[in-house]
């Protein structure tokens, strides 16, 4: 699986160096229902995440750059019956480790908002805003599309969106 999932990857890479995206700031989320009866558990677990670059307008983040991180997504200790919300925690390069919230939508679909960070060896501050919309597949894998608003020394330096495959680790 996590092969096929890098040769999806590539195919994409290879549909935007062929096509030419204009839109960054573009997510659909639907709106947000009832979630007293949606089942969480399917996106519960530790998920392997493999992400391009789909558009960028960010000097330093080019178009079709691929990286590779984890994700874990667990209950909430303590949450009231019928919360919608489970905690995260992403790790992924020389990035520190970010945790927050998932809000589920509906059965398949979830947003998420972290900030994460890192300081290079010659002291510059890089820190990254993200918003994902995660969609759940049939098949144990999330396909999420994120806004990364990027910043390096608190300065704003543009944005990019990207295109996730997640599978599940156990």
């Amino acid at each position: 699986m996590k092969k096929l999932n890098k040769l999806l990857i590539k195919l994409i890479s290879i549909a935007l160096i062929i096509g030419n995206c204009s839109q960054v700031l573009a997510l659909y989320i639907p709106k947000e229902n009832d979630a007293s009866y949606y089942v969480k558990e399917k996106f519960l677990g530790r998920w392997d995440m493999q992400t391009i670059v789909t558009d960028s307008n960010c000097p330093f983040v080019l178009k079709g750059t691929t990286t590779e991180s984890n994700l874990e997504i667990a209950p909430v200790p303590n949450s009231e019956p019928g919360s919608n919300l489970l905690k995260t925690s992403w790790q992924g390069g020389q990035w520190s480790k970010s945790s927050g919230t998932l809000k589920i939508l509906n059965n398949n679909e979830a947003v998420s908002e972290r900030i994460t960070e890192y300081t290079t060896k010659d002291n510059n501050s890089w820190k990254a805003v993200l918003i994902d919309h995660l969609r759940l597949s049939e098949n144990d894998t999330i396909h999420s599309e994120s806004i990364v608003i990027q910043y390096k020394n608190n300065a704003l330096v543009g944005k990019y969106k990207t295109y996730s495959i997640l599978t599940k680790l156990d």
